[in-house]
């Protein structure tokens, strides 16, 4: 099993994120980026965030580099910018802005000096279909959350479909991670098994997130580990809690030579944490 002994990459859109909720509002830093690049800079590893943030989002870079990450970004002249409503049951997403997708040349001069290579793209289009396809060609351990292959943007609004490029993003990755509605749509649109999908794209293991349900790990052996939720005493915010997941398995997995098991307890209890507001509290995202 490959081994994160030095540093790991994030890829993709870093974000100013409106979050709206029981008729308050807060605007924040967000995406993958952020939620997993804060939490592995937590373990021990050099983190290098591979993003796009408009010069005038200064505050951005600032607040990323406060938690001990170094970010390298490219040109944009936007920040990508969603506003999400949450309700009890349910998220409503819009995209108001979308950064300039993040270009192969982005990714040139880290990938010599990282063990892996976290893709976290928001859209379909936030990374360019070259980065997946170069990927393809490399020795790096690639961890992929499909989440944004399994989006498209229309009006503004965030709504469910899968991505022509989400098979070129497979093909590159080794950890695949999705939550139960991204998986079904998945599933659907290939007409596969995830046990087939696994096999044909050379996948070794799945993380599935159920929220508080729990959810479950597949290896392309066939083998599964159920996992349960850990309990959560208040809800602060959930945003961010899947990235948080994701990222504390691979660190318990792969930097800490864990067993899926203990990798996905320990996962579970960092997210439920981060659902509470104590992962990574608001203070260190929240923007003027």
């Amino acid at each position: 099993m490959t081994k994160l002994t030095k540093s790991i990459g994030v890829v993709g859109s870093t974000t100013i994120d409106k979050i709206v909720s029981q008729n308050q509002s807060v605007t924040k830093i967000g995406g993958t980026t952020t939620y997993a690049g804060i939490t592995y800079s937590r373990h021990e590893l050099y983190v290098f965030i591979i993003s796009n943030i408009a010069p005038n989002e200064r505050a951005i870079i600032d607040r990323l580099e406060q938690n001990n990450i170094i970010v390298l970004n490219g040109e944009t002249n936007r920040t990508t910018h969603f506003i999400n409503d949450i309700k009890k049951d349910s998220r409503k997403q819009e995209v108001f802005n979308r950064a300039r997708p993040i270009q192969l040349r982005q990714l040139v001069t880290v990938v010599e000096g990282i063990d892996g290579l976290h893709l976290g793209p928001l859209h379909p289009d936030d990374i360019e279909p070259e980065v997946l396809t170069a990927l393809q060609n490399t020795d790096l351990k690639i961890f992929l959350d499909v989440q944004g292959y399994t989006r498209k943007v229309v009006n503004k609004r965030v709504l469910t479909a899968v991505s022509r490029h989400l098979s070129a993003a497979l093909s590159a990755a080794h950890i695949i991670k999705a939550n139960g509605t991204e998986l079904k749509s998945i599933l659907d649109c290939y007409q596969k098994s995830l046990a087939e999908l696994m096999k044909d794209f050379k996948i070794e293991e799945s993380v599935i997130t159920l929220g508080q349900d729990g959810g479950w790990v597949e290896k392309q052996s066939g083998d599964k580990f159920h996992y349960k939720a850990d309990k959560i005493e208040s809800v602060t915010d959930p945003t961010g809690a899947g990235d948080v997941f994701f990222a504390s398995y691979i660190i318990s997995r792969f930097a800490n030579n864990r067993n899926i098991p203990d990798a996905c307890h320990y996962a579970a209890r960092t997210a439920a944490r981060q659902v509470e507001g104590t992962h990574i509290s608001i203070d260190r995202l929240v923007l003027p």
